[in-house]
């Protein structure tokens, strides 16, 4: 009769679980979707900075062209640098280390590393270049500002854990 009683509770407590995560739970959104969501929510974010340097035309076509040509670097060098580590964890893993092939891979990341820093010092180089020096000093206070809420947010969220 016991073991009735805490089946019974159990298949109940379940039972009201499901019903109250289908009741609350959100629709799934397809992962296109929070793709496009999110470029426009950048796009709408970068137009906004645009308008407050109050950016020429042609400053916004240098700036997009600017941006679009270090992405595709960054891009492929982000993945050369994930097959290298990936190649890096394959030789730590097997019981007997290779440890010439194992530096010559970290040699290799290292210059990945070094690859995306000059990268984004060119692309810093470039927009310091398209805009005036006030314009450049809005934008550094954006990104900084920009800064200090991502680090106010991670702190937050490490408060919560």
């Amino acid at each position: 009769m016991r073991k009735v009683k805490v089946v019974t509770f159990f298949m109940v407590g379940a039972l009201i679980g499901l019903s109250v995560s289908v009741i609350y739970a959100a629709p799934a959104i397809p992962a296109t979707q929070q793709k496009e969501a999110f470029v426009k929510k950048m796009d709408t974010k970068r137009q906004k900075i645009y308008n407050d340097l109050g950016l020429t035309e042609e400053q916004r076509r240098l700036l997009e062209e600017n941006k679009n040509r270090h992405r595709e670097q960054t891009k492929a060098l982000f993945t050369q640098l994930c097959q290298k580590m990936n190649a890096l964890r394959q030789e730590l893993e097997k019981s007997e280390l290779n440890m010439q092939e194992i530096y010559q891979v970290n040699n290799e990341l290292k210059q990945l590393q070094t690859q995306m820093l000059d990268n984004r010092l060119e692309r810093i180089l470039e927009v310091r270049k398209i805009l005036t020096p006030e314009q450049f000093r809005k934008f550094e206070d954006k990104m900084n500002e920009r800064m200090e809420h991502f680090k106010n947010k991670r702190e937050r969220n490490k408060e919560e854990f």
